[in-house]
């Protein structure tokens, strides 16, 4: 059967880019220092892209107490996902190939089309969904499936879509559902997954993502977004056995199939020892 589960998960950085040509990259470059970069034979007027976006994060944290800029001055740079089938069962975790931002955010919005899948976030309805979709504007992508809200040949109704904040048939954002949609406010997805007894966050933080971008560390980037993908799925099991949507035996079988994927496929990553040391011992606690 088609996967019809995608826990997902994007890494950004704040405006890197490979292209002068970038409408956001100039923009900030614009509201920083109030012109435009001049593209000639003098190099040093060419923008210097980590520098811009270091300076616009100092900014942003005198102004507001945060480095973390606003959506539409972040760049795609990973997108991971762990695929279940319809009833939650791990399949695999990978990571999305591309060579451009472009194609990684187009062959997301591919996916989405093909397959219509639930797609499950940890604040991906405040975070990662618009910042791509701002991205995607810029490359003049269509992402019609995700804005749809009426197509019976999928279940999509005003009600039920992508982009409704509720039901979390199409997207269910743990941290919206965790908090009963905000009335709890500060939640953290390695703090939770910390205080439940998940991995949470053992090496690479979000806030380093800058500096391994410029420093060419693509494939950490890459297994980073995997392990923050797997904290996000087993929390998404733990949130369903609490609702009672699966049983504590498919609760079981699940993160132990999850863990015999990671020592087959996933052997040479950081994240595998981890994860599934915490596997053993959570099969371990239910064996007594």
């Amino acid at each position: 059967m088609p996967q019809s589960f995608a826990s997902q998960n994007s890494k950004s950085e704040n405006l890197a880019s490979n292209s002068a040509q970038d409408p956001a990259l100039n923009a900030l470059n614009f509201k920083i220092y109030g012109e435009q970069p001049i593209f000639n034979a003098d190099k040093s007027k060419i923008l210097n892209h980590k520098l811009l976006s270091l300076r616009a994060m100092e900014i942003f944290k005198e102004k507001t107490g945060s480095e973390f800029l606003p959506v539409c001055f972040h760049r795609v740079v990973s997108i991971s996902a762990v695929m279940a089938d319809g009833f939650g069962r791990f399949l695999r975790v990978s990571t999305l190939d591309g060579e451009s931002e472009r194609d990684k955010i187009a062959k997301f919005l591919t996916f989405i089309e093909d397959f219509n899948p639930r797609l499950v976030s940890f604040n991906g309805r405040g975070f990662d969904l618009p910042m791509i979709m701002a991205r995607a504007m810029c490359y003049d992508l269509s992402a019609a499936a995700y804005f749809e809200t009426n197509d019976r040949d999928n279940n999509k109704s005003k009600w039920e879509n992508y982009r409704s904040r509720y039901d979390g048939r199409f997207h269910l954002d743990l941290l919206d559902h965790i908090s009963d949609f905000g009335a709890v406010r500060g939640l953290k997805l390695d703090h939770i997954c910390a205080s439940v007894g998940l991995p949470g966050k053992y090496d690479v933080h979000g806030d380093q993502v800058l500096q391994l971008y410029y420093a060419g560390e693509q494939a950490k980037i890459d297994e980073y977004c995997r392990s923050d993908v797997l904290n996000t799925y087993w929390l998404f099991l733990k949130y369903e056995l609490l609702r009672g949507k699966i049983t504590k035996d498919d609760y079981l079988n699940y993160i132990a199939v999850m863990g015999e994927f990671l020592q087959k496929e996933c052997a040479g990553m950081s994240y595998t020892p981890v994860f599934c040391d915490f596997i053993e011992r959570e099969l371990a606690a239910y064996a007594k």
